[in-house]
């Protein structure tokens, strides 16, 4: 099934005399970046990539939603490529992603790195017959595999002359994996920072409508738990539930707060209900004068389950965040978490463990404003768009000089 349907032929790049920010089209190395989905929160670094000064970079992508996920705007850049892609059980063929291959306008690709996506081995293969210098962005290794899993990883891998990670731990298993250390290049993550410190200015010059999330609660100075994700399986909110009932216990009231719709909302209602946890359902939201607003204020960040980008969302806006600690089964945004400073962590599907987290964060935790200063601190050394950005571009320079 096509996850563009309805849509056009594919539109090829606009071409613009010079570049946003850089100079001319034709004295800029030009590289095409290839997604099946260029998610809404990829935008900030898509703008950030657009505006070097060395690359022209073509941004492909279907332009369409994927599974609840809204699509960047595809005007945010100078130059974006429709290309549709079409699902195959588990696999996914983008035909773009071989014509960018086969292009000779392109000095140097960059594709996502997933080994479901047979259109990425059959571009890689192209461009590598052509010499073109292949780029591979993604996870990369979040854990040690073995059997077929591991062979097929290894071999998808290979085809790559540099591979984007987000984490250092990545590296570090991918070196033991056999890849040169040299082959592979720490890029982080990012969201939209330059946003939040603009909504973080207004919230403390008191110039942004105010939205206090404590007032949602019937006993407002009990400490707030937050989170912003979906209400999924795979997030483990009922061992939040669980845990604040356990608090609760231990004479320790909580109050929760969970930002987001999914599944699981109507059973993780019922189960606050039943072991008389305060929690509040808000909702998905979509305005970041809000979310952000919710983050500041609260006291902590609660993520279960594997915390990826909701590690960002909330270290951004000096909001300590705690999950659990086993890394094998974490993501790569796990590592802007750091222990009794930005963050705790806890034992994994363990609610007696979270509680215990919970309690001994708010119990020994520095002051407030020296967190909220270390927590923005840590994302504007790493996990910022334009570090991303720079970190991108000196790959892609190295390696285009030695293809």
């Amino acid at each position: 099934m096509s996850a563009a349907a309805g849509q056009g032929a594919a539109t090829g790049p606009r071409e613009p005399l010079s570049g946003a920010l850089g100079g001319p089209l034709s004295e800029r190395l030009r590289v095409a970046v290839v997604y099946h989905v260029w998610p809404h929160y990829r935008q900030p670094v898509m703008r950030a990539m657009d505006a070097s000064a060395a690359i022209a970079y073509d941004f492909y992508g279907s332009g369409e939603a994927l599974d609840g996920v809204i699509h960047a705007d595809t005007g945010a850049v100078s130059r974006f490529v429709r290309a549709p892609f079409r699902r195959l059980g588990s696999l996914l063929w983008q035909p773009g992603a071989v014509a960018a291959a086969s292009d000779r306008r392109y000095q140097a690709l960059i594709l996502l790195a997933d080994p479901h996506f047979v259109s990425t081995w059959v571009a890689a293969l192209i461009a590598k017959a052509r010499r073109r210098p292949v780029l591979f962005w993604g996870h990369g290794w979040l854990r040690h595999e073995r059997g077929l899993k591991r062979l097929v990883r290894h071999a998808c891998f290979a085809l790559c002359d540099r591979f984007l990670v987000y984490g250092e731990r990545g590296k570090r298993i991918g070196a033991r994996e056999g890849f040169a250390l040299e082959r592979i290049t720490v890029v982080s993550n990012s969201l939209d920072v330059a946003r939040a410190n603009a909504v973080i200015a207004r919230i403390e010059a008191g110039t942004l409508r105010s939205v206090r999330p404590q007032s949602l609660f019937a006993v407002p100075e009990h400490p707030l738990l937050v989170c912003t994700a979906r209400l999924t399986r795979a997030c483990r909110f009922d061992l939040l539930i669980d845990a604040a009932a356990l608090l609760a216990a231990r004479g320790l009231p909580v109050n929760v707060l969970l930002v987001g719709e999914g599944p699981e909302r109507a059973a993780l209602e019922r189960r606050a209900a039943d072991l008389g946890v305060s929690a509040h359902f808000f909702g998905a939201c979509y305005d970041e004068d809000v979310t952000g607003q919710l983050l500041y204020h609260s006291d902590v960040t609660v993520s279960p389950g594997k915390i990826g980008l909701t590690a960002m969302h909330s270290l951004m806006y000096g909001t300590p965040a705690i999950t659990h600690g086993d890394f094998d089964t974490q993501m790569p945004e796990v590592e802007a978490i750091e222990q009794g400073v930005t963050g705790a962590f806890f034992r994994k599907d363990d609610a007696a463990s979270l509680a215990d987290a919970i309690a001994r964060w708010l119990a020994q935790a520095p002051p407030r404003e020296i967190v909220r200063a270390a927590a923005r601190a840590a994302i504007a050394r790493r996990w910022t768009p334009e570090h991303q950005a720079r970190t991108i571009e000196q790959a892609v320079l190295e390696v285009a000089r030695r293809g």
